[in-house]
């Protein structure tokens, strides 16, 4: 999570919005500005990220900048919301090869 997108992207699934559309409807925010925000073409300004972390319920420091631990980890970031964002938005083909070898490196897939 490199970016202020990326983690508006992972705040939003955490908590529990499927959607950036759905989201934005939620917030009160237009859905272009929210979309803009997420993927990454519009900037966050500060009081955006105020609004959008307390609806998301995370730290606004982490939203805007990544300090500090992630929301509900202890010290890293979070990786297991990162890896479900990422596998779902892999092409079909791509995200049975990805299990494959997430179950590998886990100890309990088929070597």
């Amino acid at each position: 999570m490199t970016d202020p997108a990326e983690r508006l992207r992972i705040a939003r699934l955490r908590a529990g919005f499927t959607t950036g559309k759905e989201a934005a409807q939620s917030l009160g925010v237009a859905v272009s500005t929210y979309l803009g925000h997420e993927n990454g073409s519009r900037g966050i300004t500060a009081k955006q990220a105020e609004l959008y972390a307390r609806r998301f319920k995370v730290p606004e420091v982490w939203l805007l900048y990544g300090t500090g631990p992630a929301p509900g980890t202890d010290k890293t970031g979070d990786e297991s919301a990162e890896v479900v964002d990422i596998v779902k938005h892999m092409r079909p083909e791509r995200r049975a090869e990805a299990l494959r070898i997430l179950r590998v490196l886990a100890g309990n897939g088929d070597s």
